[in-house]
């Protein structure tokens, strides 16, 4: 066990997100079962191994247990918004939230089947699509591996929620790789609303294509653009949707690895960036959707503030410039959106 969560943890450091590192280590070195659950906890408590080499960390670690210590200066942006200790505490768990993809498949009859083969879900009462999986491997299943079920966050749905999008309405996704909001807007309006779809990643873009295309998508109806949206080749939209890149400080009981790579600098860089793609978003359509699946007020609050923004929400966590998905209250990622205009 000692090899193996060394060589996670090795990767982990290389920059490689969680399921990628477990899955080269696995290439070169035996695991056990549930070894993905020790690898996420052994990520989530990096800073509180003082062992100079991978093995003395992993031996720290099997030997003290879990402990979550944030970076410093992490930890004093975010004392006095949320209660540290709750919101440590909600890294250790993982809320898996999934939707029927009803493009592919009726709601009712996906959800008896699952029902049937042994998973647990709790219906949401904010989002009626939205589902909790209580127990039960999802992925296991043959409807996710049919795209008949969707795993996406609460928040994330939340986003579209907050989008509303209509039929016949031109709608543009800014920032759009992997394509789970895009999918959603179009299973919410039947294939019929017209969708364009940026990213500066070729690669992302190629992926997210291919999801599209498996998930039902209507693809006469989506146009493709890669670009780097600060300087977006659309002229006018219905809508935008603007989930900026982020710290993905949101995600981190679901992707540790996020702790490792965040820095100070690379946040107000990301910041000057979300201020440039709101300013674009804006001269497109009077009816933008912001939105970061950060923790940081500097990625949230602090972005919109200087224009006309509002919660759109009428549940989550709310001031009076967006609502706030929090994990230890809503058991979900963490999660800015905002309604802005200029």
């Amino acid at each position: 066990m000692e090899d193996f969560l060394s060589r996670v943890l090795y990767f982990a450091e290389k920059g490689y997100p969680l399921p990628v590192a477990y899955k080269k280590a696995k290439e070169v070195s035996r695991s056990v079962k549930d070894s993905y659950e020790l690898a996420r906890r052994l990520i989530l408590s990096y800073y509180s191994l003082s062992g100079k080499s991978y093995r003395k960390k992993v031996r720290e670690f099997l030997q003290k247990g879990v402990r979550i210590v944030l970076p410093e200066w992490f930890e004093r942006e975010l004392d006095g918004i949320y209660d540290i200790e709750k919101l440590k505490d909600s890294f250790l768990d993982r809320v898996i939230w999934i939707r029927v993809n009803t493009l592919k498949a009726d709601e009712d009859k996906v959800i008896k089947s699952l029902e049937n083969e042994g998973i647990i879900l709790e219906k949401d009462k904010d989002i009626p699509y939205a589902y909790k999986v209580v127990k039960g491997d999802i992925r296991s299943t043959t409807e996710f591996k049919e795209f008949k079920v969707i795993i996406q966050d609460k928040a994330s749905m939340a986003v579209i929620e907050a989008l509303k999008p209509e039929k016949g309405e031109l709608i543009f996704d800014m920032a759009s790789a992997p394509g789970i909001k895009a999918s959603l807007i179009m299973a919410l309006t039947d294939n019929q609303s017209e969708l364009v779809v940026s990213d500066v990643d070729r690669e992302r873009l190629h992926k997210e294509i291919k999801f599209l295309h498996d998930v039902g998508v209507n693809m006469d109806k989506v146009h493709i653009i890669h670009q780097d949206s600060t300087s977006s080749s659309v002229i006018k939209a219905d809508k935008v949707l603007l989930d900026a890149p982020c710290s993905s400080t949101g995600m981190i009981s679901n992707e540790p690895t996020v702790l490792l790579k965040l820095t100070k600098q690379r946040v107000n860089e990301l910041s000057e960036l979300q201020k440039n793609l709101l300013n674009k978003a804006l001269s497109i359509s009077s009816y933008v959707i912001y939105a970061t699946c950060s923790l940081l007020p500097q990625e949230g609050e602090y972005i919109v503030k200087e224009f006309n923004a509002k919660p759109p929400l009428s549940f989550a966590s709310s001031n009076s410039l967006g609502n706030r998905f929090i994990p230890y209250l809503h058991q979900s990622e963490g999660f800015f959106i905002s309604k802005v205009s200029g």
